[in-house]
């Protein structure tokens, strides 16, 4: 059996390179980037190819890698042909990676579409990183970072070169809300009949665009006081799912949320509650453009999407006291997120426990002296 051998480590240009010979003795060299940081992974890349070497020339089991790496737009192919996610998720997936493929410009300057995996080095991602637009720059790198964690689960790396670059999430920005009732009547005003009421119904019910283009009458319990939500209305299907698994539930229809869908004009030929003209669920896109923000714009107000719906539902239930766990399961989401979201407009949340608290302690104090005999 030939003795262990060494390897060796060159430079040529201002790129390093390792070489040496696998289990069957011919020559092989791999080529690495240049500075400190490329010298660190042709070292424990030859580090890491030796003890593989021979672990096969004693016959031992060695994990399966491919012989032929893929590039990185056929690991971005070969990725999101398997995620999971729903169809407006893998497009704001593919969306993100167009930056690492085709660079922070999206010029083809820059990017690594035909660049090996293994060729991709730390210093040069987190060149590329400082490059991103600044608001979407943490989305992307995650984005590159779920692609190459992908690659290292399936052992065509043995580390991810994203993973070590530092992706602080942004600062937090203040959400886009309505301040006031007045605020979502005045734009309520501005649309058309059959929308007027919608504004102050989503704003008083925190429902997602793709919850409340699917709301039917059915799912409206005036008796108990709740709003079901029981599918969505997504890329042109319904689906009786949501965008988690919280998405199902139920939440409270205020009393002024209730004479909004009171004010809402009949309809026979549909069982939707916010329709298109011709029955069927109404466009989104279409419907902002054409209804929405010319409304919001002749009420006088500064621009804010449909979903600025949806926040201002957040603030109003933060603000009248009602909990962070609460509002999660409202919401149909988690505690994190919303804490994450909105948990900032809680200035007060520290007074408003030992207030309280001390009324429970109040309360409680009677009682414990009656259990004690005094």
């Amino acid at each position: 059996m030939p003795s262990a051998q060494r390897g060796t480590l060159a430079k040529r240009s201002d790129r390093w390179s390792a070489r040496w010979r696998d289990e069957t003795g011919k020559p092989r060299r791999r080529s690495f980037g240049a500075g400190r940081e490329g010298k660190a992974e042709a070292q424990a890349f030859l580090e890491r190819t030796l003890r593989e070497v021979e672990a096969l020339r004693r016959g031992d089991p060695v994990p399966t890698r491919r012989q032929d790496l893929p590039t990185l737009a056929e690991l971005v192919d070969e990725y999101v042909a398997q995620h999971p996610g729903e169809a407006n998720t893998i497009r704001t997936l593919r969306a993100r990676l167009r930056y690492a493929t085709e660079g922070p410009r999206l010029d083809g300057q820059g990017g690594w579409r035909d660049l090996c995996i293994n060729r991709l080095t730390v210093a040069e991602i987190g060149a590329w990183r400082r490059h991103l637009p600044e608001r979407s720059a943490w989305a992307i790198t995650k984005a590159l970072r779920q692609v190459l964690g992908y690659a290292v689960r399936a052992k065509l790396l043995d580390e991810s070169p994203a993973a070590l670059v530092p992706n602080p999430e942004p600062k937090r920005r203040e959400v886009p809300a309505f301040v006031s009732l007045q605020e979502l009547q005045a734009v309520g005003a501005e649309l058309s009949p059959q929308f007027r009421p919608l504004p102050l119904f989503v704003a008083l019910t925190g429902l997602r665009p793709e919850e409340w283009l699917a709301l039917e009458r059915g799912d409206v319990d005036r008796g108990a006081g709740v709003v079901h939500v029981r599918r969505v209305y997504t890329d042109g299907q319904v689906k009786l799912y949501g965008k988690q698994t919280r998405s199902l539930r139920a939440v409270p229809l205020p009393g002024l949320a209730a004479e909004a869908l009171d004010a809402l004009p009949p309809r026979l030929d549909t069982r939707l509650l916010v329709p298109g003209a011709r029955g069927g669920h109404l466009n989104l896109n279409e419907w902002r453009a054409d209804e929405w923000t010319p409304a919001v714009r002749a009420a006088g107000l500064q621009h804010r999407a449909p979903y600025a719906l949806r926040h201002t539902f957040a603030t109003f239930s933060i603000a009248a006291g009602v909990s962070l766990f609460e509002l999660a399961r409202f919401m149909g989401t988690s505690v994190e997120q919303i804490d994450r979201t909105y948990g900032h407009l809680l200035p007060d949340s520290i007074d408003r426990a030992r207030v309280a608290l001390d009324a429970f302690v109040s309360g409680a104090r009677p009682a414990d002296r009656a259990q004690d005999g005094r």
